[in-house]
């Protein structure tokens, strides 16, 4: 499908993701020509502007956008809200209403939220252990000060980035809708409702959420390469998570073998959220085993 061409502004200068981006949007759907400019007089000739000139996709102003949550718009979630959907049409035009809506949903949750929100000063992580994000990543493309390389280069290397990481958080979402089709069967073949055990590895972490609305399952199977893995995902009736016997962890094999009683059993992690065997019978058993099993 040929994409309609768009002249595109944004403005000149030093870049953020916020701006970096919404580029990387635009560019899934239009065949864009960029031009970073604050003049005014250039800026009124193109089709569409953001990040500068007091238009729909400037978030600059007094009158901010907000979501229901409270965090504000900035340019890459204003050209999202508006563009976003007809992207996910553009890249998978299978889905129904429904299941774009849920894909623009998560997009804009896990990945232009926060980037709107940083760029509008709200504070999202007060951890005493830093962690680079989105933002600060591409951010970092901006040349040193002391550098000569092309601030239009880096820009476009940024986008590029930004381009791969929109492509697999929407994908990823794809990925769990599909899911929910083998969660849904599993959900209704499980012979304990604590327990579901999946024939097939698949995205179901999500795609559980979307299943099991009174959150039923507490441990999930599922094969892992040659062996089976069982893995924790919340305490009864959505509780805290209950974790497998403390008897289990960090153990292996022989040792894990010996506290199960179930031989071909791997290894269970020291956090007690995830063991492996290498059948499926015995997986199913540490499974019984640990939703019986009381710490007290």
């Amino acid at each position: 499908m040929q994409k309609p061409f768009k002249k595109v502004g944004t403005h000149h200068g030093r870049f953020h993701a916020d701006e970096v981006m919404a580029t990387a949007i635009l560019k899934e759907i239009f065949e864009i020509q960029l031009i970073r400019t604050r003049d005014q007089e250039v800026l009124d000739t193109l089709d569409i502007v953001y990040d500068v000139g007091g238009g729909e996709f400037d978030h600059h102003g007094i009158d901010k956008v907000y979501r229901e949550d409270g965090i504000p718009f900035a340019a890459s979630g204003l050209i999202w809200r508006r563009f976003g959907r007809d992207v996910i049409r553009f890249i998978c035009p299978m889905l129904d209403e429904d299941e774009i809506q849920y894909s623009f949903n998560r997009v804009d949750s896990l990945l232009i939220k926060g980037i709107d929100a940083l760029d509008n000063g709200v504070r999202i992580n007060n951890k005493s252990i830093s962690v680079m994000n989105i933002a600060s990543i591409i951010s970092g493309f901006n040349p040193p000060w002391y550098s000569e390389k092309s601030e239009e280069k880096a820009f476009d290397e940024a986008v590029n980035i930004a381009s791969i990481i929109l492509k697999n958080t929407i994908e990823h979402s794809f990925s769990v809708l599909k899911s929910k089709e083998i969660i849904s069967k599993a959900y209704k073949d499980r012979y304990a409702a604590e327990i579901l055990a999946l024939d097939t590895y698949c995205a179901w972490e999500e795609a559980l959420e979307l299943v099991d609305k009174k959150q039923e399952v507490v441990f999930v199977i599922y094969p892992d390469k040659e062996n089976y893995a069982l893995q924790a995902v919340r305490g009864k009736g959505g509780k805290e998570k209950k974790l497998l016997p403390e008897s289990w962890a960090g153990k292996t094999e022989k040792e894990l073998a010996a506290v199960t009683g179930v031989r071909g059993a791997v290894f269970c992690h020291t956090e007690r959220f995830i063991a492996v065997a290498k059948t499926l019978k015995g997986v199913t058993k540490m499974a019984e085993l640990a939703i019986n099993h009381s710490e007290q």
